[in-house]
């Protein structure tokens, strides 16, 4: 892969952004348009999602290569002061809702996690240097193998949250499977954790009517989808070139997860966004 060189108008906007810099083993970060594709959305099937859209579905688009650094903005400050905007409470029960992105003119965006399957523990000490906090969507086998990393991943806010016990297609299961599945794993979590997250996100984003009546039978408040991913060091938009207020992002736990928080991280500084808690956007009811 060729990279260029920073031109003067992106040295400026570097030196503006990072200040005295935290230097860090470097890499290049990449930023791509994909149009409507998801991307590697869920995989562990290596399951590609699709959404419709008006491009050809095999075209790939330009990537935009950031300036190549070995440096990271400095980390960022507290968020407490978000949420300016108006917080969306999600209903206690019945069939909660699906939300990809949060309407929101607050500078923020979200960063979620899915799986588990690697666990890198490099990750949780760039979180905490950089003080980011993760929403988690685990399964049972790779939460089980170490619910304590879960734990330092969330150190700086987020929560530990269903992604079913086995990773099943849920749309496939009849409505009591797919609770067995959903809250089940829920269970597991709080068994591990004083209160479990009260979000929920499919295996392979894939969900129906009954998914979302089942996660609300037991404490779960919304379902996760997303709008933007983080793959292979690259942040890829489901529209737009660039990362927007409220937009949920999703990446996994593989061995490319360091690379791609720090091109979140990277991409936010530029754009002037904070990643911040979801949580605080989607609270319990009765906490909004």
């Amino acid at each position: 892969m060729s990279t260029q060189r920073p031109t003067k108008r992106s040295r400026a906007a570097i030196a503006a952004l990072a200040g005295v810099a935290t230097v860090i083993a470097g890499a290049v970060f990449i930023t791509s348009r994909t149009g409507s594709s998801i991307g590697r959305a869920d995989s562990a099937d290596s399951i590609e999602l699709i959404t419709a859209t008006t491009e050809a579905e095999t075209t790939t688009l330009p990537s935009t290569t950031l300036a190549p650094t070995t440096t990271l903005p400095p980390p960022t400050t507290t968020t407490k002061a978000w949420p300016k905007g108006p917080v969306l409470t999600i209903p206690a029960a019945g069939a909660v809702p699906v939300i990809s992105r949060i309407a929101t003119a607050d500078p923020v965006v979200f960063l979620t996690i899915d799986d588990g399957y690697i666990r890198d523990p490099r990750v949780p000490e760039l979180l905490a240097q950089f003080k980011i906090p993760a929403t988690l969507f685990v399964n049972q086998g790779p939460y089980l193998a170490d619910p304590d990393y879960f734990a330092r991943v969330t150190a700086s806010g987020g929560s530990i949250n269903s992604h079913t016990k086995s990773h099943r297609l849920l749309t496939k299961l009849s409505a009591s499977a797919q609770r067995a599945e959903i809250c089940g794993m829920r269970d597991i979590i709080g068994q591990h954790v004083f209160v479990p997250g009260h979000l929920f996100r499919a295996p392979f984003g894939v969900s129906n009517t009954a998914t979302q009546t089942a996660a609300g039978s037991c404490g779960i408040n919304a379902v996760l989808s997303w709008h933007a991913t983080l793959n292979d060091g690259r942040v890829q938009y489901q529209q737009g070139d660039q990362l927007q207020p409220g937009d949920i992002v999703l990446t996994h736990f593989r061995d490319d997860l360091y690379d791609n928080i720090r091109a979140l991280i990277w991409q936010s500084a530029i754009q002037g966004l904070t990643i911040a808690p979801i949580e605080d956007y989607l609270p319990l009811p009765g906490d909004g």
